[in-house]
């Protein structure tokens, strides 16, 4: 006996008790229609009935799909490398922000294209670990997996500093340059950030990497609110740097 009522309760239940009545229904009009047991016009307020519970399935239908929709946005892919198309966002982009520990593979790639950004009125703005600061020079070359020497990680970040340096004296234009007196707990890109189709790529500082250091995500501005979050960091850390050469 109790485990029939359980059954009832668990059909009364159901998220498709809708559908099941609206297909019983359906079947016993069917039949009685086939039979000639039912006019035609009991026949037509029955059809205007099913189609009223069955524009009532479909709300139900929808509303949970967007919750799963909404759930699903809120999620931000995790990726094992730097996606493909971040040289040309970069690339095209006017308003631009740099931060990371040497961001020697960065510049050396932009060679090209920072003139080019900086010659239309594009903003370019990059942070780099301070390279006068022997304590964090220390602690930072201890973070990475393969470590050269502190001497290696300071040369790298101040050939850095040259080549963003003589390239605003050759160009001009709107490039900034800071150093860091703290380790960031992840590296950043930046792009367009106030505009549609700005993008923030995140790259997390994982301790003594195998190979890249991940999770690198890659917002845009439908992945609130962690484009907003990690773009608000990002200018955090700016606003903390020093500007480079020191005066």
């Amino acid at each position: 006996m109790s485990g029939w009522i359980g059954r009832a309760r668990a059909f009364v239940t159901d998220d498709n008790l809708d559908l099941y009545l609206l297909a019983l229904v359906g079947l016993v009009f069917t039949v009685l229609g086939i039979t000639g047991l039912s006019d035609v016009t009991t026949l037509a307020s029955a059809v205007l009935a099913l189609l009223a519970i069955l524009a009532f399935s479909q709300i139900k239908s929808r509303k949970l799909t967007q919750q799963i929709n909404g759930a699903r946005s809120g999620a931000v892919a995790l990726r094992g490398e730097f996606p493909a198309d971040l040289i040309d966002r970069r690339a095209n982009a006017s308003d631009i922000l740099l931060i990371g520990l040497t961001m020697t593979r960065t510049v050396q790639g932009m060679r090209t294209d920072l003139p080019a950004v900086l010659k239309t009125g594009g903003r370019v703005r990059v942070l780099v670990l301070d390279p006068a600061d022997e304590r964090l020079m220390a602690i930072a070359d201890r973070h990475r997996s393969h470590s050269q020497g502190v001497e290696h990680l300071r040369t790298r970040i101040r050939a850095t500093l040259d080549d963003l340096t003589a390239l605003r004296e050759r160009h001009g234009g709107r490039l900034e340059i800071r150093v860091l007196s703290t380790i960031p707990s992840a590296g950043f890109n930046c792009l367009d950030v106030r505009k549609p189709n700005g993008v923030v790529c995140v790259q997390h500082y994982e301790f003594h990497p195998e190979g890249e250091a991940a999770p690198i995500m890659v917002l845009s501005k439908n992945d609130a609110p962690w484009y907003q979050r990690f773009g608000a960091e990002a200018e955090r850390l700016w606003e903390s740097g020093a500007d480079w050469p020191r005066n």
